[in-house]
């Protein structure tokens, strides 16, 4: 049922007028986020949202290197047969996804609603950029620029973005299908990130990392407080754009939320 889609290299996807103005208008805040840097919480209570009292621990240092990552198909109809998964009920289609992404080294795929689908793709609109800190620990995270021109979200370090803008390579591209969300109730995402087994790279994302990176990304964009809080003022308005209480938020939330943790297959519809 399913076809593999033509190679092709990635890079960063944010082009066109409005994506290259998005960049320049965000640079400034991309240059005040600590690259590859933690933060460890003192005291075992949670400190306060407002005045947290963090103290910055570098990551483990990131090596230098280049990988090539093949994006997914652009639409559904690159990756497998539509018209099959039309005649299958909802629950099958996700049954079938899941299958087929099993065990894929590099490569995996999500169901989601239609409408966090439907907020991302208006919001992304506006606000085409964002960062996203990737906890590694609990006192260390890696922080990766977030684009997104749709389908295509990708997620690229922000050392190498800084340094290479659109001709870096990112370390995960997300591609969102809504052909089936009318029919099925559903939208499907198949996503492929540079592993452990990618030849060149200078560091790797875990299956539950690239889970994670997605999902959050879902979550800010489709949340209207996270949305209002957090993506908007990076887009429009950095000065009032708080990267620390987004860190706290993210570190949170990755602890915290089952959701952003369990399996691809767990998603509901």
């Amino acid at each position: 049922r399913f076809r593999p889609h033509s190679g092709r290299r990635c890079g960063g996807i944010a082009s066109g007028s409005r994506a290259m103005a998005a960049m320049r208008g965000t640079s400034r805040a991309l240059r005040a986020i600590r690259i590859n840097r933690g933060a460890t919480v003192f005291g075992s209570a949670p400190p306060p949202a407002t005045a947290p009292r963090w103290s910055a621990v570098p990551t483990p240092e990131r090596r230098s290197g280049m990988s090539t990552l093949i994006p997914p198909g652009k639409t559904l109809g690159e990756v497998t047969h539509v018209d099959l998964l039309e005649k299958e009920n909802a629950d099958v289609v996700v049954k079938i996804w899941r299958e087929y992404h099993e065990g894929k080294s590099g490569k995996t795929g999500a169901i989601v609603e239609p409408r966090v689908y439907d907020a991302l793709s208006d919001r992304s609109k506006v606000c085409p950029m964002f960062v996203m800190p990737l906890h590694k620990s609990m006192s260390q995270y890696l922080t990766l620029v977030v684009q997104s021109k749709m389908p295509y979200v990708s997620f690229t370090a922000i050392e190498d973005f800084r340094k290479l803008q659109d001709a870096a390579t990112p370390m995960l591209v997300a591609s969102h299908y809504p052909e089936l969300a009318a029919s099925k109730g559903l939208a499907l995402v198949q996503a492929v990130h540079v592993d452990k087994t990618t030849a060149g790279a200078a560091e790797h994302l875990t299956t539950q990392e690239a889970v994670r990176l997605v999902r959050l990304c879902h979550t800010f964009y489709a949340e209207d407080d996270l949305y209002e809080k957090f993506v908007k003022p990076f887009n429009h308005n950095q000065k009032d754009f708080d990267f620390d209480a987004m860190v706290l938020k993210v570190r949170d939330l990755t602890w915290s939320d089952e959701h952003l943790n369990a399996g691809w297959g767990q998603d509901a519809k």
